[in-house]
């Protein structure tokens, strides 16, 4: 959501409030832009949600999606960042080292019917523009710079990331940056993809008190630190309500809205001025999240009991009912609240005649001998002390392969003049055991242009030659010369030449 607050002294930890979106002016957005200021007095409706509401611990969930697995950041620079040198190597310092930390795991108790988030953040890189757009930019010049960034390819387009666009100094957001908001996130169709991305802005100048609670900050950059808190706050919220239509409170508040400008307990840093937490060796003061947990509220950490999930790919492999083995199926780990136990995997439901090579590094293949055709799901069971976790793949036998051939010729393009005899060989190449004989016919013969018989090629495999004659009455151009084997079951094949009379 974007931040509403009063102008209060910048060196004083004060709470303010959040304002709700309105209409987004974005081009393609799919949902309004979050935070603008009019849910509060208009509540309009918020995405599509596609379940039932479930209500608890102060927040409820509305049936959209959460994003899942590992979330990546990316960062467009904007503007003239040589006003602020040390932007970069913090707020990249900070996108590292946030993922997995006790505070993103308040947003594992965040989840749809699919799961929960996962807490994981990696960070995926940056692009810059100088100004491209001018230093005056609109909702839908934010879109523009995320869609100019993805479309040439600076970077990815990623589903599964949120992309923030940070302005330099004097960089005017003019729907309200400073005056309304300091910061808001949205999602939009971009490269055929569903895209979330953020605005952050610095709000060094006159107006650093307008999201900045403190003159003095931890790692000497009192705007960049304050962005810090926007972007952590834009970040948990992009991830539990990726579409707006996942989790938000009655109010229209996502779940960091509940905690905006409310950081709980602080110390004084080494760096000068308050934080709240370190994340690697960098302190910084972020404003807490909702914890939607024991009744809810607002929190800086969670403890997440260590535990892991498995997943395999691929889900499924063939094989023929004949004899063979599979390629290799790899099991991937992933591991949660701090674990760092070794895990043991175990299969079961194989059919008869299939066998599993031992588990190595989480890989495994399969051989099949005399089983079924059929589809054969089988379990993935990984444990590690008393956490047991299962996972579903797929072997399918199927029928064996059928006894055929292939057909070839040589030269498959020759130019001739007038009168000459060209000799062109047909090869047969037996497949799956195939033994029979093919009648050779040869084809495509005009005036002037005699083919013979190549014959039979016995046996199921070798070789039969034949001869295209061209008299001085051939005509000049392109001959197409086909030939046609048929086997004695009725295996049909065909393969040309082209012949060029000069």
């Amino acid at each position: 959501m974007k931040f509403r607050f009063s102008l209060a002294a910048a060196s004083a930890l004060v709470c303010g409030t959040l304002m709700a979106p309105s209409v987004a002016s974005a081009q393609n957005e799919l949902y309004k832009a979050d935070g603008r200021g009019d849910r509060a007095r208009h509540m309009p409706q918020r995405g599509n949600g596609t379940g039932a509401m479930v209500t608890g611990n102060g927040i409820n969930y509305n049936g959209g999606p959460v994003m899942h697995g590992t979330v990546n950041v990316y960062f467009i620079w904007y503007g003239n960042w040589s006003q602020d040198t040390q932007a970069n190597t913090i707020l990249t310092y900070w996108a590292q080292n946030i993922g997995g930390s006790p505070y993103e795991n308040i947003n594992t108790t965040y989840g749809d019917p699919n799961g929960n988030v996962s807490g994981l953040i990696s960070y995926g890189g940056s692009t810059a523009d100088t100004g491209s757009l001018g230093t005056s930019l609109s909702d839908s010049s934010i879109g523009t710079l995320v869609r100019n960034a993805l479309g040439s390819g600076k970077l990815p387009t990623d589903s599964n990331g949120v992309y923030f666009v940070l302005t330099a100094p004097g960089v005017k957001e003019t729907s309200g940056f400073l005056t309304q908001y300091c910061g808001w996130h949205t999602a939009a169709s971009i490269n055929g993809a569903n895209i979330k991305y953020a605005f952050v802005g610095d709000a060094a100048g006159p107006s650093l008190g307008s999201c900045s609670v403190q003159s003095t900050s931890p790692n000497g950059d009192a705007a960049v630190d304050a962005m810090a808190s926007v972007m952590s706050h834009e970040l948990e919220e992009a991830a539990s309500d990726p579409n707006l239509n996942a989790w938000y409170d009655s109010s229209g508040n996502e779940n960091a809205d509940k905690c905006a400008w409310n950081f709980g307990s602080t110390y004084s840093a080494p760096g000068g001025g308050q934080a709240n937490m370190k994340l690697g060796t960098r302190d910084f003061l972020i404003q807490q999240n909702w914890l939607n947990a024991n009744g809810g509220g607002c929190a800086l950490s969670y403890s997440v009991a260590p535990d892991f999930s498995i997943s395999v790919s691929p889900t499924s492999q063939t094989v023929p009912s004949t004899g063979g083995t599979t390629g290799n199926y790899t099991i991937t780990e992933t591991p949660s609240g701090g674990f760092g136990g070794t895990v043991g995997y175990g299969l079961s439901g194989l059919p008869a005649g299939a066998i599993a090579s031992a588990i190595v590094n989480g890989v495994f293949n399969i051989t099949v001998a005399g089983t079924a055709q059929g589809n054969y799901p089988f379990t993935i069971t990984g444990t590690s002390g008393s956490l047991v976790h299962t996972i579903t793949a797929t072997l399918v036998v199927s029928a064996p392969p059928q006894p055929t051939y292939s057909i070839s010729i040589s030269p498959a393009s020759t130019s001739v003049s007038r009168p000459s005899v060209t000799t062109y060989t047909v090869t047969i190449t037996p497949q799956n055991g195939f033994v029979e004989n093919v009648a050779l016919i040869a084809t495509g013969g005009k005036t002037g242009v005699v083919l013979s018989s190549p014959g039979t090629a016995m046996g199921g495999s070798g070789t039969a030659t034949f001869t295209a004659t061209v008299s001085n009455s051939a005509k000049r151009g392109n001959v197409t010369v086909t030939v046609t084997g048929t086997s004695a079951t009725g295996i049909v094949k065909s393969v040309s030449a082209s012949l060029h009379i000069q």
